[in-house]
């Protein structure tokens, strides 16, 4: 009897909130970072893939500068009609089901264009491999966030950016491996059918998505997207299953058997296991998830929501104009220079005069060489490196500077980086100003996904998500083409847009709220 009153002691009608804030922080938090971690590595792994396609492939497809920025466009494309897609899936079926379907799609995507050998063909499936990679980017911020206490959200979300770096980082390796020299040449000779060693590139980059899949398998879905899809009895079973992997107790200690889903709402409504007797839901219907969906639509489009929304949408579209063009086309800027250097010794020259005087140059001859410089694979290291103390230092100094003033900062000097690639002189300070903006402006946007997770409520969160990173592909679609057409011969017009578009993005997360969120236990 009085084991039955201690027991009855510990049922609570809490929040959510207070209820992770129970099932501890620990051993499970941290494994789940390396395995989302690692899906995030790979993420940067397939999203730049085509950086050493671009200079590699030139010769297989006979691409123009314009092409080369119509193939870093189509994945882009891509992205942005997965984004929306996989935004709403995951509102509807669970965070977990769309990344491990985005992550699929993916390295089959990745397979098939390793094959073809048509350029048409080529762009088809890298629209599929953007449409199915950015489900992955996109979601594992809102999955790996509903895991996390407030205390604890924003440096272990920051922790995500390393592994982004590190693979980035990977990168140039796999690269330096696979396409230098005729190891992986695997073209027959007289054939038509042509499998030259960035074609293995392209396929190497595909397995890690089928990889990291099993590390996310043995992971549970978000708790609470369980609890507001209905599914209480499986919310706190996954809270008990946290609580038990941190502490090394029983289920049986943990201290809540009932939950309140309110927060986001108007009304507070109890949901709990029934292991105790207590009333569980029904799962939604068809019906009622169709009316779900509107209604979380609605949300977004009714203030103060949708005035964020535009706002972080358009933060994201400055952002990846700027940053994701110049990390596609690092790789044949540095190549841009090693052939300038060799035809012109001794000679300095800016960024422009380069583009233009080897383009022009590679217009007059015959033959163009098929090995990329060791300059661009060391060059392009030394980028991806120069971000891992920025990743490192993100998770500390987030909480201390705050996220708001974060995303300010970074946004304007990282456009200040981007307006001083105008007046480089070589190929050394080329790099150098290169590793300072690659530097910045890395972790800004993973800075921009904490801001999200925080200001918009869990039921519309991973469509805010998606929404603003539509946007951000968006911006780096017309990144791309405006800077493949105007790189040879007006490349001072995107270098401005660029310093422009950052800091004016800078100075409008002025007016960002801390939080619309209403207070919540730590």
């Amino acid at each position: 009897m009085e084991e039955q009153g201690e027991n009855k002691d510990r049922v609570q009608r809490v929040p959510f909130e207070t209820a992770l804030h129970y099932a501890g922080y620990g051993w499970f938090q941290w494994l789940l970072l390396m395995s989302c971690g690692a899906i995030y590595a790979v993420c940067a792994l397939s999203t730049t893939t085509l950086s050493f396609v671009l200079p590699a492939a030139e010769n297989d497809f006979e691409l123009s500068s314009s092409d080369k920025g119509s193939l870093t466009a189509t994945p882009l494309i891509g992205m942005c009609v997965g984004s929306y897609f996989w935004g709403n899936l995951a509102d509807a079926r669970g965070r977990k089901k769309a990344i491990i379907g985005a992550l699929l799609l993916d390295a089959l995507a990745a397979f098939l264009s390793s094959v073809v050998q048509s350029f048409p063909a080529f762009l088809a499936c890298r629209f599929f491999s953007g449409f199915g990679i950015i489900g992955a980017t996109g979601l594992i911020f809102p999955y790996f966030g509903d895991f996390l206490s407030l205390r604890h959200r924003d440096v272990m979300l920051c922790r995500l950016e390393v592994f982004w770096t590190l693979g980035t980082i990977l990168l140039p390796g796999i690269a330096y491996g696979i396409i230098r020299g005729e190891t992986f040449n695997l073209t027959a000779e007289g054939s038509d059918f042509k499998y030259s060693s960035w074609r293995v590139f392209v396929a190497a980059c595909g397995i890690p998505s089928l990889l990291v899949v099993l590390l996310l398998i043995p992971f549970p879905e978000s708790p609470r997207y369980l609890l507001h899809a209905n599914r209480a009895e499986q919310a706190l079973h996954v809270l008990q299953k946290i609580f038990v992997v941190n502490t090394k107790l029983n289920e049986k200690d943990f201290p809540i058997e009932s939950m309140i889903s309110g927060g986001d709402g108007d009304e507070e409504e109890v949901v709990s296991a029934d292991n105790n007797g207590n009333e569980t839901k029904a799962p939604l219907t068809w019906n009622q998830r169709w009316q779900a969906f509107w209604i979380r639509k609605k949300m977004l489009v009714t203030p103060p929501y949708i005035g964020l929304l535009v706002l972080c949408c358009f933060v994201d579209f400055g952002l990846m104009f700027s940053y994701y063009t110049l990390m596609m086309w690092f790789p044949d800027l540095f190549e841009r220079f090693s052939q300038f250097s060799s035809l012109y010794p001794d000679v300095s020259a800016g960024v422009c005069e380069v583009s233009l005087k080897v383009r022009n140059e590679s217009n007059n001859l015959l033959s163009k060489s098929e090995s990329l410089d060791d300059n661009v694979y060391t060059h392009t290291l030394l980028v991806a490196l120069s971000c891992l103390p920025t990743a490192l230092c993100l998770g500390i100094t987030i909480n201390l500077v705050g996220k708001k003033l974060m995303l300010v900062m970074m946004l304007i000097s990282s456009g200040l980086a981007a307006l001083g690639l105008n007046l480089v002189r070589s190929s050394l300070e080329n790099l150098i100003l290169s590793c300072v903006f690659e530097a910045i402006v890395s972790c800004t946007e993973a800075v921009l996904f904490c801001v999200i997770c925080e200001i918009f409520p869990t039921k519309v969160a991973a469509t805010a998500m998606a929404v603003t990173v539509m946007c951000g592909r968006v911006g780096a679609i017309v990144g791309n083409v405006v800077f493949g057409a105007l790189v040879d011969h007006h490349c001072v017009v995107p270098i401005y847009m660029f310093g422009t578009f950052l800091i004016t993005s800078g100075l409008l997360c002025i007016i960002l709220p801390k939080s619309t969120r209403p207070e919540r236990p730590q």
